[in-house]
């Protein structure tokens, strides 16, 4: 049955705000919206939201389902059972649809766990978003994330594991670039893979219709990935051996290729307000790091390299269930305004993972909604303040009194 909801805006996620607007689910699919003035005598039977916000369900591009966002997440996912695992994941991925994700791209997990709760989703078996899952990662022998990888050497085994990865059913392919902060011995600012062998991973992954997510701290291991032409660029960070290095002609080339970054802008914030608070001195390092990266992102905006959003949930302090962060630090920190932040979100996000079934608001999308309490398009912290979140026309999370 068909049900019409009336708010006072109507953001599809792109370039369109309808003010007194009203969006019409039937199924699991959108079927109308345009003003309320249209509606004549039918908006009297419309479910009024009020001063709402109603704007596509929000796309996390970056996550980590089986991670614990603790202080110990390597220990962890060193230690822990495939059961202790999957309970997790389950409960990480409740807490991200009930905070207005739909959807998240899971950027590395255990092949088993990955594709079963993508899955299990689908089926309605658990309260979780849609998942676009990598399963596990291509890594080098120790390299970042090998606990979750799968470790590749040469460019026959780079080859075998991509098509492996595509026989188990990965949504795409991630592969860790550069070294990270999560692996020992693995080193973020020093490229895993030569440009050769990214090219071949490349070349063998759009052979197969599959996109592919570059992770990427050190300024080598993103000039390797632009030049295999890889979709997204994660993190981005232009990492050198004492800190963060701005290379004009490496950004250029990233804006160049058309690649989307999701630099995981709230990644580690909780984890700096968390030091101060406890009166832990931070690293002079930190806040270099901290200000040259912003600084950094602006000047990538600036070039016209389009942005989509992903906070890395999972790792160190870094909830599911806070995604808001990235954000609102886009607005704060980078200069964008509400729509574009919201845009990398939900629009952007959908271009990047190369579908047009989600991510906007439109006759024909799948009913992803997300209605707010306010002015999201004035105040970007408006998108803490749920009414509800649907996913596939059914609301799954419901704060209205």
């Amino acid at each position: 049955m068909a049900t019409t909801y009336l708010a006072a805006r109507i953001f599809d996620g792109a370039d369109r705000t309808i003010e007194d607007g009203f969006i019409t689910v039937d199924g699991d699919k959108i079927t109308a919206l345009g003003k309320k003035s249209d509606l004549g005598s039918a908006a009297e039977s419309a479910v009024d939201l009020g001063d709402a916000t109603v704007l596509p369900g929000l796309i996390n591009m970056h996550t980590h389902m089986t991670f614990s966002a603790d202080n110990d997440v390597l220990g962890a996912a060193l230690r822990d059972s495939h059961e202790i695992k999957v309970a997790r994941a389950i409960e990480n991925l409740r807490k991200a649809i009930r905070s207005g994700v739909t959807t998240v791209r899971d950027c590395g997990a255990p092949n088993e766990i990955a594709f079963a709760l993508r899955e299990a989703s689908a089926a309605g078996m658990i309260e979780a978003p849609h998942i676009w899952a990598a399963g596990q990662v291509l890594t080098s022998t120790g390299g970042h994330c090998y606990y979750i990888g799968v470790e590749v050497d040469s460019i026959e085994d780079i080859k075998k594991a991509v098509r492996n990865q595509v026989k188990a059913g990965a949504d795409f392919i991630k592969v860790m670039a550069t070294g990270g902060g999560l692996t020992p011995n693995s080193y973020p600012e020093n490229a895993q893979f030569s440009e050769a062998e990214l090219k071949a991973l490349a070349d063998d992954a759009r052979r197969l219709d599959r996109r592919i997510a570059a992770h990427c701290h050190g300024t080598p291991g993103i000039r390797n990935a632009v030049a295999a032409r890889v979709n997204t660029i994660e993190h981005c960070s232009f990492m050198v051996r004492d800190g963060v290095e701005y290379e004009p002609e490496v950004a250029e080339q990233v804006a160049e290729a058309g690649i989307y970054v999701c630099p995981t802008l709230s990644t580690g914030e909780r984890a700096r307000q968390a030091a101060i608070e406890q009166g832990i001195p931070l690293p002079p390092r930190w806040a270099n790091v901290r200000e040259k990266r912003t600084d950094n992102l602006r000047r990538l905006a600036d070039l016209g390299v389009q942005f989509i959003s992903g906070n890395d949930a999972g790792v160190t302090l870094t909830r599911f269930d806070d995604f808001q962060l990235d954000l609102e630090m886009l607005v704060e920190y980078i200069g964008f305004s509400n729509e574009r932040a919201i845009a990398t979100a939900t629009s952007k996000a959908a271009e990047a993972i190369g579908s047009d079934e989600f991510g906007t608001l439109a006759e024909g999308k799948r009913a992803d909604i997300l209605a707010v309490n306010g002015n999201a398009l004035h105040d970007i912290g408006a998108l803490r303040d749920i009414q509800f979140v649907m996913k596939s026309g059914q609301i799954v999370a419901d704060y209205r009194a």
